[in-house]
């Protein structure tokens, strides 16, 4: 099966690629902000299955959100129906696409562009609104509280929790890899479906700043947290 990841480079992008390439039976096309023109339209004649993970969470310019989360998209969609191509996309969305802010509206826009396009033409698409996401090359200071403590913690500099009672929902991005994954099992069933990744974690920011300086305390307490 021929396997495309757009944003490729990204956090969930590179543990997907990973993972796909330990795989004898996919071969992957990787795509990123800095391939050469025309490389996604080549990939996307090729591929059976397409995980759309690209998009952009704290551009320089609000331009930005719809230009990539919502663009990108557009295009993909267009090219597939021009080529009447109906591979199964997986769509990286995000909790955000619940709040009324220009991430969310472009992420809901984004979830429109592909459900519009699996109703016109049959494709199946997967649709993921992911919460928090943790795990390994996961940036700090960028859209994971659970890497900036992380960073921070282990560097002695301070971080700011505004209300240590305020709760926040977490899954490690190898659970979100298998769940993408899972998803080339059932890659031939039409129409659009709605996905969540198990298992989540709910904690309150006050308790996950417990949680990550016991595990720097560790190495002097010599105690090991649950």
């Amino acid at each position: 099966m021929q396997i495309l990841i757009t944003g490729s480079a990204g956090f969930v992008g590179r543990n997907l690629s990973v993972a796909v390439s330990r795989r004898a039976d996919l071969w992957v096309t990787l795509h990123d902000v800095d391939a050469p023109a025309g490389a996604l339209d080549d990939a996307l004649d090729r591929a059976d299955a397409i995980f759309h993970l690209a998009g952009v969470n704290r551009p320089s310019r609000p331009e930005a959100f719809e230009e990539v989360n919502v663009g990108v998209t557009r295009a993909i969609v267009a090219r597939l129906e021009a080529l009447g191509r109906r591979p199964l996309i997986v769509f990286s969305s995000s909790t955000q696409a619940e709040q009324d802010n220009p991430d969310g509206r472009s992420k809901r826009a984004a979830e429109d562009e592909l459900t519009s396009f699996s109703r016109r033409t049959g494709a199946p698409v997967r649709i993921f609104r992911l919460p928090g996401v943790f795990g390994k090359w996961c940036r700090p200071n960028y859209n994971s509280v659970v890497a900036t403590f992380c960073h921070n913690i282990a560097r002695d500099l301070p971080i700011e929790v505004s209300d240590p009672g305020n709760a926040v929902t977490l899954v490690h991005v190898d659970d979100v890899v298998t769940s993408f994954l899972a998803e080339l099992t059932d890659s031939t069933s039409a129409g659009v479906a709605w996905r969540a990744v198990q298992p989540a974690f709910t904690v309150t920011l006050g308790n996950l700043e417990r949680q990550l300086r016991a595990f720097r305390a560790a190495r002097q307490t010599l105690h090991v947290p649950d």
